[in-house]
């Protein structure tokens, strides 16, 4: 009994090795010595165990010759599925894996549905009991117990229906599930299968083979993907960090139409080539909380100098803290050099504004030319000009 216990393991260990491609690209085994050295034990048990393999058309014996593993693809079978179910992880274990029970469900419905429309009712009423006790396994006695019973049921059903050739897949089908693929037995049963089980002895009981064909396939898949997920999950795949932040955080993501929408408009204060039109945008002067100005039109331009005149407010001198800036040359300004001209300025600049404008007129003065006055035409006459105006002419001598 321990003797067996021993080609068991071994010829696990040997099945592992060439499923996995732990062995020489030339697929060499190492002599009886050598696997026995490796595995602890005897060389009996070695041959033993390569006799099996051989058997299982997995390695290849010639006298005179060290044994060779026979390649993969051409060693997998279906009886041999539990050569490709040694890592889970492998997309190839689970391909084949859906492979077999997709095989198993077209076996189960073509048979059920032949012995609907042909098997007498006595065949009829012992699939009847088989899929009673099968649904009872699958409540109380899940796992290799249920496996039984789904496979008898096929083979009962292969008999009813006259398939000869039918009895010989049911037969390598349920072979398929030992060695390494008896982990799968012990998944099987739960309320899914019972589910499929209560669906097929309504349609045996009743003869209806529609609905067999166009109900059953789909209970038979549920049940089978549940096995499938719990044996070889499907590997999730990681999400980037930035597809799982929002649109609008993405790098360089552009603003959708709704925020651009929303967005304020951002106008210059003075508008560039055309100092004949230097009335600020209202959008600008309402989104920064300041009283837009509203003016008639564009602002006059001085005839000698080209230069435009800002109006003082009227019933503020342009010495005032909180008044409009005296009148300055702003052609060739920045935008940002006219924060003097709004209202409620920072108290350092309120202070500097009278140096300024002073020099400033003072400059301006010395080249004004005779009779010119900077002050605008809508405004009036300025106090100043009536000074000169009541002035008497000096009597030519």
């Amino acid at each position: 009994m321990v003797r067996v216990g021993l080609v068991a393991y071994v010829e696990e260990q040997l099945e592992r090795d060439i499923s996995l491609g732990r062995l020489p690209r030339s697929g060499q085994l190492g002599s009886e010595k050598t696997l026995a050295r490796i595995y602890g034990v005897s060389r009996g048990t070695v041959r033993e165990a390569l006799r099996r393999l051989a058997a299982r058309g997995l390695v290849e014996q010639r006298s005179g010759r060290q044994t060779r593993a026979v390649a993969l693809d051409e060693s997998l079978t279906l009886e041999n599925l539990g050569l490709a179910l040694h890592d889970e992880r492998r997309p190839e274990c689970r391909r084949l894996l859906e492979g077999f029970f997709s095989l198993k469900r077209q076996v189960l419905v073509e048979l059920l549905a032949d012995c609907c429309t042909s098997a007498s009712d006595a065949a009829l009423r012992q699939l009847e009991d088989a899929c009673f006790w099968l649904s009872d396994s699958a409540r109380w006695n899940p796992g290799a117990r249920c496996a039984q019973w789904e496979f008898e049921l096929l083979r009962l059903a292969a008999r009813a229906a006259e398939r000869p050739g039918h009895l010989l897949l049911i037969q390598s089908l349920q072979r398929a599930l030992r060695g390494n693929a008896t982990r799968l037995l012990s998944l099987m049963g739960g309320e899914t299968l019972r589910q499929w089980v209560f669906c097929a002895i309504e349609a045996l009981r009743n003869r209806d083979a529609r609905a067999l064909q166009h109900e059953l396939p789909a209970l038979l898949k549920a049940c089978d993907e549940r096995v499938l997920d719990d044996f070889a999950p499907v590997p999730q795949e990681q999400e980037s960090p930035e597809a799982e932040c929002p649109p609008e955080y993405l790098p360089d993501a552009p603003a959708s139409a709704s925020a651009q929408d929303d967005a304020p408009t951002a106008g210059p204060c003075v508008g560039e080539h055309a100092p004949d039109h230097l009335a600020p945008a209202a959008g600008a002067t309402g989104a920064l909380g300041i009283a837009p100005r509203i003016h008639e039109g564009a602002l006059p331009v001085e005839p000698d100098r080209g230069t435009p005149r800002i109006p003082a407010a009227p019933g503020l001198t342009p010495g005032e803290p909180q008044g409009a800036c005296a009148p300055v040359d702003v052609t060739g300004a920045a935008p940002g050099n006219l924060s003097g001209c709004r209202a409620g300025g920072s108290a350092s600049s309120q202070e500097e504004e009278p140096l300024a404008r002073g020099e400033a007129q003072g400059e301006r003065a010395a080249s004004w030319p005779p009779g010119a006055h900077p002050h605008h035409e809508d405004d009036g006459p300025c106090a100043s000009d009536a000074s000169m105006a009541h002035t008497p002419e000096a009597p030519d001598s």
